[in-house]
């Protein structure tokens, strides 16, 4: 299997959360084991995994990452170059 897009995760996790009524419970209590289990692979160590569940009056609101002075290192640079970003090229999936 080809490592998933974000999007592709975020769509996975959907699908499960409603499909699998225990799932939600699962995420919550172990969100790096539920993650790995829906996208077929381990996620690298230095990958954390967060979860936060919204209510009517508990929104969340997720931003991208800050880039000092607008400049991107030369790390993030040789990810995109050629236009192959993926958060799992900077998770450690190559």
């Amino acid at each position: 299997m080809a490592v998933p897009t974000r999007a592709q995760v975020d769509a996975l996790i959907q699908q499960r959360l409603e499909s699998d009524p225990g799932f939600r419970g699962k995420l919550v209590s172990d969100p790096r084991a539920a993650v790995s289990d829906v996208i077929g692979m381990p996620l690298p160590e230095a990958v954390k995994v967060s979860v936060h569940e919204e209510s009517l009056t508990d929104v969340h609101l997720v931003i991208p990452a800050a880039q000092s002075r607008g400049q991107i290192a030369d790390t993030d640079l040789e990810l995109v170059a050629g236009g192959n970003i993926r958060w799992t090229n900077v998770c450690g999936f190559r």
